[in-house]
């Protein structure tokens, strides 16, 4: 079970509304995020999951609704000192083999995103990244080719970038979709203890509904509206997991 969530509210989104041309993609949805939430997501295909987190994002500007972000109403694009508290692990296939990258090389692209890309990195940006590795138990891949580690190990290292760059929030896009259930089983391991022991705030998307009711302290089922918004173990999340994937 995830650490207790704190009252401080770091993203809110308030009757948001957004459209593809005349498709309604979210209707009239409100969610607060707490610091300290591991929050999964769920829906069945084309619910608006995606659509829900790129708009946390500030990726997908809403028709209509508002969002703020650590207080603060977001009013166009999200500032540079509050996008860098946020790290997003897409979903991924397996990285190629030949992609020429290191584990270290991926890792320290935290940092030149805080750091600034034209600037060098600092021998504590080095030490950043590779205790972000050490958090994940992968700085004994440090000199590995990223296309040498299987799914679940090159989940584990974006999430060490994310690490790196100091995120607060972990936002996670369908990110086992690629691994088999052991990988899946320890990287939901590895954010739970991420979400105890550091606090990091957590925000996944996910297909399978029973993982995320095991490790998440929260779910929001979402079809176009927000169907469900609560804790995982009540009947109540069965009932609407009943309505909205049959």
């Amino acid at each position: 079970m995830s650490v207790t969530t704190s009252d401080e509210i770091v993203i809110c989104l308030k009757d948001i509304n957004v459209v593809y041309g005349n498709l309604v993609a979210l209707y009239d949805v409100n969610v607060d995020i707490h610091k300290g939430d591991f929050l999964g997501i769920c829906g069945p295909n084309g619910s608006g999951k995606t659509t829900l987190l790129k708009t946390i994002m500030g990726l997908l500007k809403p028709l209509t609704g508002q969002i703020a972000l650590f207080g603060k109403e977001l009013v166009d694009t999200i500032p540079k000192e509050t996008k860098f508290r946020f790290g997003y692990v897409p979903q991924i296939s397996e990285i190629d083999r030949n992609f020429p990258a290191l584990v270290r090389d991926v890792v320290e692209m935290g940092r030149y995103a805080k750091a600034g890309l034209v600037k060098s990195l600092k021998s504590e940006d080095k030490q950043k990244a590779i205790d972000a590795l050490k958090l994940v138990e992968m700085d004994h891949m440090l000199e590995r080719p990223i296309g040498h580690l299987s799914g679940g190990q090159q989940q584990r290292v974006l999430i060490a970038q994310a690490l790196a760059a100091e995120a607060e929030i972990l936002l996670l896009d369908e990110f086992t979709s690629a691994l088999d259930f052991k990988m899946t089983e320890e990287v939901m391991e590895l954010l739970d203890y991420l979400n105890h022991t550091h606090g990091l705030t957590i925000v996944t998307v996910g297909h399978n509904i029973e993982l995320l009711r095991a490790y998440c302290n929260r779910i929001v089922c979402i079809d176009k509206i927000i169907a469900y918004d609560g804790v995982p173990d009540t009947p109540d999340l069965d009932v609407v997991i009943g309505q909205i994937f049959h």
